[in-house]
């Protein structure tokens, strides 16, 4: 059974549909990158998925249960995660209150194993714990985004481009926390429009073209692709190239 099944969900705003029947599935312990150009609708999917954004048609299921109608407080204490685009730290907070307020959001409390794992993954944090998040550089604020999710105990992780903003040797750095995420078991989807490093750590790959599916399958189909790159994607193997 998939961790996660998606099945003909349709969604949008206001009068404005983004998504058109979208099948999707996160199998346990796999990571499913999602690609597509920008205006694809990657982050409207990942919205849907995580309770933000209603679906208007079809149906969610993690671990077996209908979530279509869950809010996202139940689907976060489901486990279902997610690391929005642009980290949405807060900047008045220090460090370690960031982190806090992971727990009272997904009413869990993170592991010892947890906390040492997170801090292993993400070293730079031991030392700037009681910093203010907004005096961090942007790769900072990224570490501090996704530690935030490890340390409500996500089931499944869904990163929104993390990637964006950050230089090519930062992008580097994330990606190998991300593998060691996927390699403790946690479910990953990874929504992104820069294609290089994502392939180097995807099981599988969806990609999304104005708001609906039109290819997928393991990640070997994909990897050193002209068609993916150029056909959708307009050639983004590359990295971000600030930060």
């Amino acid at each position: 059974m998939s961790l996660l099944s998606a099945e003909g969900i349709s969604t949008g705003y206001g009068g404005m549909r983004v998504l058109w029947e979208v099948d999707l599935a996160v199998e346990p312990g796999e990571l499913l990158c999602v690609l597509g150009p920008n205006g694809a609708g990657k982050t409207s999917l990942a919205m849907c998925i995580s309770g933000v954004l209603p679906a208007w048609s079809g149906s969610l299921a993690f671990d077996g249960l209908d979530v279509t109608r869950a809010n996202p407080e139940r689907r976060a204490g489901l486990g279902i995660i997610q690391v929005l685009q642009g980290r949405r730290v807060f900047p008045d907070l220090s460090v370690d209150e960031n982190l806090r307020v992971a727990r009272f959001a997904a009413r869990t409390r993170a592991s010892a194993a947890t906390e040492q794992f997170v801090f292993e993954l993400f070293e730079p944090l031991t030392r700037l714990r009681g910093v203010p998040a907004g005096r961090l550089s942007g790769g900072e604020q990224q570490m501090v985004a996704i530690a935030r999710a490890l340390f409500a105990e996500p089931r499944l992780l869904i990163l929104d481009e993390p990637s964006l903003g950050l230089a090519p040797l930062l992008v580097q750095g994330l990606y190998r926390a991300i593998r060691r995420i996927k390699e403790t078991g946690v479910s990953v989807l990874l929504i992104e429009q820069v294609v290089g490093a994502a392939l180097e750590v995807a099981d599988r790959v969806a990609v999304l073209e104005a708001g609906r599916i039109v290819d997928g399958g393991p990640v070997e189909k994909f990897r050193d692709s002209a068609v993916l790159a150029h056909g959708y994607l307009g050639g983004h193997f590359g990295g971000a190239n600030d930060g």
